[in-house]
């Protein structure tokens, strides 16, 4: 039973709001396997927890439901929605009879991703594991980056021979700038620093460099929400006029928080022809953001599409602050980063004097330049603050072992981030973080880390 849309054309195709499989070839997975399909992906697309539950308690297999308590299901579950969102299917692969079936997939978020299904070896075929990839195959039409030569049984010093001229001959070739750590058991075993800080200066990247994140932000403000809801300040179910009674627009104060999570509130993108307009001293705080954002008109009414949504996540910061009496930017570093141990991750100012920055650099028009003036004078609760690799080991640590305060452990997950100059990526499968920081244009960050990941994990 080998089927591959690497070798075919594709034989699945998902209506996602009717949950349907549809065009089926003759040589596809047989009907016990696209029931398992079904259901995984009605159950994702569910706001309801019952609902996966329901879903695993019929297509799980019984050492699978004995592995993991339902509490441990139910967090898979919203790591998932936060991940993804409603998720499409764009392709199936399987290499081998005995191999996971790998589920291309879509979400609402913008995320895209590989969720690898094992499945029993006999019929019924139930579903054995579940593993989640963030990033996907690399985008039609354009070459993907060649995986490099290493695998899970190597040791720190054959990875090291491995990796150093896969990443040296990257950044010899001015396509690689940027720091890569690779931990295993939460341990470091490989990392490295490779091009410049600071193109004009010849300031090398070194292991306490600080990349701009991008969108790995976002993983900042999720966590601060479930903190607020574990306290019982807040729920999925509130909605933007209640929290914030004076919100400008009213088509929006119906959203719920649950829909600003998932990209469908409709909240309109502060990036466009206004921001771009604008003067980037302005934007030096979220609230700063949520200011311009709050009076934009919305995209659509809450719940009536699906739109990457980074003014979604501005009005979460807004709400953060609003809750707990202090700035946005105060909350996560008190309650995420300083938990944590992160020691040098935090909202840096783009005209302050800091140490340790790298500088972001893109030629998306042609040439290197600086990104200084594609961005605001610092981030927001969608993105845009700054950290080091070792940082983002101890966020990943503090998610796995359930030491973040106020939130559930999570296993398998991964982040990713990019805009000019700026492309990041933090992936957690198995035993295996790979972090990779990068001060040059999307998206290379994110699909090292994916290839890397992928490749250890095998």
């Amino acid at each position: 039973m080998v089927f591959s849309l690497a070798r075919k054309a594709s034989y699945l195709s998902f209506a996602v709001s009717l949950f349907v499989l549809a065009g089926i070839a003759q040589d596809g997975p047989p009907p016990e396997i696209r029931d398992h399909i079904s259901a995984f992906v009605k159950a994702v697309n569910s706001p309801s927890p019952a609902d996966w539950e329901s879903m695993a308690q019929q297509h799980y297999t019984p050492s699978q439901l004995q592995r993991r308590t339902s509490d441990e299901r139910k967090q898979s579950f919203e790591r998932l929605r936060q991940l993804f969102g409603n998720i499409s299917i764009t392709g199936i692969e399987r290499e081998s009879p005995d191999a996971p079936l790998e589920l291309q997939v879509k979400g609402a978020t913008g995320s895209s991703g590989v969720i690898e299904m094992e499945l029993e070896p006999a019929a019924p075929y139930r579903i054995n594991a579940l593993r989640v990839r963030v990033g996907g195959p690399a985008e039609q039409g354009k070459p993907g980056i060649v995986a490099p030569p290493v695998n899970g049984s190597m040791s720190a010093e054959q990875m090291a021979q491995a990796l150093d001229p896969y990443f040296g001959a990257l950044a010899s070739e001015d396509k690689f700038s940027g720091n890569v750590l690779i931990a295993k058991d939460g341990k470091p075993i490989y990392e490295r620093s490779f091009g410049f800080a600071d193109r004009g200066a010849k300031i090398p990247n070194t292991s306490a460099t600080r990349f701009n994140l991008g969108s790995i932000n976002k993983t900042f403000t999720q966590t601060a929400i479930q903190q607020l809801i574990s306290a019982g300040k807040l729920s999925l179910t509130d909605t933007v006029g209640k929290l914030l009674p004076q919100y400008p627009q009213e088509t929006t104060r119906t959203a719920t928080v649950d829909q600003l999570l998932h990209h469908t509130a409709g909240v309109a993108n502060f990036f466009g022809d206004e921001f771009s307009a604008a003067a980037k001293d302005r934007f030096r705080s979220n609230a700063d953001y949520y200011k311009f954002v709050s009076n934009m008109k919305p995209l659509f009414a809450p719940g009536t599409g699906n739109q990457y949504c980074n003014g979604c996540y501005i009005v979460l910061g807004q709400i953060v602050e609003q809750l707990s009496g202090v700035p946005y930017e105060k909350y996560v570093e008190a309650h995420v980063f300083i938990p944590a141990g992160m020691r040098a991750t935090g909202a840096l100012q783009a005209d302050a004097l800091e140490p340790n920055v790298a500088m972001g650099y893109t030629r998306l028009d042609g040439p290197f330049r600086s990104n200084v003036y594609t961005r605001g004078a610092a981030g927001s609760a969608a993105g845009g603050g700054y950290s080091s690799a070792t940082d983002l080991l101890a966020y990943a640590q503090a998610l796995k072992s359930g030491r973040m305060p106020g939130v559930p452990a999570a296993s398998d997950f991964g982040f990713a981030g990019g805009a000019p100059g700026i492309s990041s990526s933090l992936e957690q499968n198995g035993p295996w973080t790979v972090i990779v920081l990068t001060n040059l244009d999307p998206q290379l960050g994110e699909e090292l880390g994916r290839v890397v990941v992928q490749a250890l994990a095998r």
